[in-house]
């Protein structure tokens, strides 16, 4: 599989979903169902860290399928934050997008965004 889900560390709080070049639709949706049973697996709060340095592009379809995953669902009680790390300038523009287009839903449950690893491992110390 192109994306990656494990445990980044032994307390198990934070998720490590990395990205690999040639990711698919299918992969995400794989990708966010082990995430989901690792959240649900534990009472407490448990972050993500949503690693896309190594993602290659984005498949096509980005906004049509971005726009239907962002328009359904719901958080899990104990999901934390949400941090995005290597988002370039079009993801980001595409995201503020997002959160304009289904409002209350997206600022509700923000994703936030760092450039390395070492400045998520910074925003999640304030968690």
């Amino acid at each position: 599989m192109s994306i990656t889900v494990r445990w980044a560390n032994d307390r198990q709080n934070v998720i490590h979903m990395e990205f690999q070049r040639g990711w698919k639709w299918h992969d995400l949706y794989s990708a966010l169902e082990q995430a989901d049973d690792l959240i649900t697996s534990v009472p407490h709060t448990v972050h993500l860290l949503i690693d896309i340095r190594k993602a290659g592009g984005i498949p096509a379809d980005f906004m049509k399928v971005a726009g239907d995953m962002f328009g359904k669902g719901s958080a899990r009680p104990n999901e934390g934050k949400k941090i995005v790390v290597g988002a370039g300038p079009l993801i980001r523009m595409a995201y503020t997008g997002f959160v304009s287009t289904f409002g209350s839903q997206m600022r509700s449950r923000p994703f936030l965004f760092a450039s390395n690893l070492d400045e998520a491992e910074a925003m999640l110390a304030k968690a």
